[in-house]
């Protein structure tokens, strides 16, 4: 285990970093010591323990690098994940948001297994078998009225999955972070008008577009978009 210089970040709550500004590396603090998720490095610092946080494995800690203006995480935070995968990101945001809780959604058999053995000691994840286009399917699962949805789902329909979800579970002036992969949405036209198709499904519900944010250089085809509930 690596012993390197760390620092909180300037803005976002229980995120760290470390190098500098044109070189950045991402941390958070390992939640269970000792374990890792997906092969991430372990690196102690003054006695604490902190996991590197992959930008090119997570769309989330590849949208801090950019400097969003937002500032979205806290420790009570209460959080839909439509996407979930085998864990990666939602384990990064498991170590951050200690005392609330994270509803993980999977719809593919093999990753939901994955991840309910990647994070089975992680108290504050709830791993749920669901279809994302239809968010009531899974609503007896989920207790409490959700901060924030994370939303990274590679199939068509995105911004209206995510309208979908925000209608039935966001708060009023919750946040919607949605990773967009233009190639998923439509394989032949350019990811421009992708993209402006997906924002004007957003507005044309009543979401405000609070940043668009491009992320190439992490995720080929992608943006993210934070949106606000009106």
């Amino acid at each position: 285990m690596s012993k390197i210089e760390i620092r909180s970040h300037p803005k976002l709550y229980e995120v760290y970093m470390s190098g500098p500004s044109d070189n950045l590396k991402l941390y958070s603090k390992n939640l269970i010591p000792g374990h890792n998720v997906y092969s991430e490095r372990l690196i102690e610092h003054k006695g604490i323990e902190y996991r590197e946080w992959d930008p090119y494995r997570s769309k989330l800690a590849a949208l801090i690098l950019k400097n969003p203006t937002s500032n979205f995480l806290s420790n009570s935070l209460n959080c839909l994940y439509l996407g979930a995968s085998s864990g990666t990101t939602i384990s990064h945001l498991s170590d951050i948001v200690k005392d609330g809780v994270i509803y993980g959604i999977e719809f593919a058999e093999r990753s939901i297994r994955q991840l309910i053995q990647n994070t089975s000691n992680r108290k504050n994840i709830v791993p749920i078998l669901g279809d994302v286009r239809y968010p009531e399917s899974y609503a007896k699962s989920i207790f409490k009225k959700i901060d924030l949805i994370y939303q990274d789902v590679a199939q068509p329909n995105q911004a209206k999955i995510a309208v979908l979800n925000s209608n039935y579970y966001l708060k009023s002036d919750g946040l919607i972070i949605l990773a967009i992969k233009s190639q998923s949405i439509d394989s032949v036209s350019k990811s421009e008008k992708v993209y402006k198709q997906e924002k004007e499904i957003l507005e044309n519900a009543s979401y405000e577009i609070v940043e668009s944010i491009n992320i190439h250089k992490y995720a080929a085809n992608h943006i993210i978009l934070i949106v606000k509930k009106k």
